[in-house]
């Protein structure tokens, strides 16, 4: 059974997908973005999600919008904001995945911990 999205969880996903092409380094900083048409046409989207996105990213700093002009990846002191949320993307999966494998949450925390003082021991 296929549940409907609610209009708020798509433009939530269309974001985060452009985020996530911005914090792997598909779009750097300058790279245009496809036209607010052409993305609309790429991912069946309406005009209006692919416009409140791209606003909605413009508010955020991570992307420029020009009047009459292609919104292009802007780097900022926002864009630190991109790969935080991308990792806590990346925790949450991880954290899913644990559950469905049966990792106990003591288990998890024990990962966690030892990878945190492999990493920031070291500074």
């Amino acid at each position: 059974m296929r549940t409907q999205l609610r209009q708020g969880e798509i433009d939530e996903k269309l974001i985060q997908q452009l985020l996530f092409e911005i914090a792997s380094g598909n779009l750097q900083n300058g790279d245009p973005l496809p036209s607010i048409r052409d993305l609309a046409a790429e991912t069946n989207l309406n005009l209006h999600t692919v416009h409140k996105s791209y606003k909605e990213l413009q508010k955020k700093g991570i992307i420029a919008i020009k009047p009459n002009s292609k919104a292009i990846v802007k780097k900022s002191a926002e864009a630190k904001l991109v790969d935080l949320q991308q990792i806590s993307i990346k925790v949450e999966q991880i954290m899913c995945e644990a559950y469905v494998l049966g990792i106990s949450e003591h288990q998890l925390q024990q990962m966690f911990h030892e990878n945190l003082l492999k990493y920031y021991c070291k500074r």
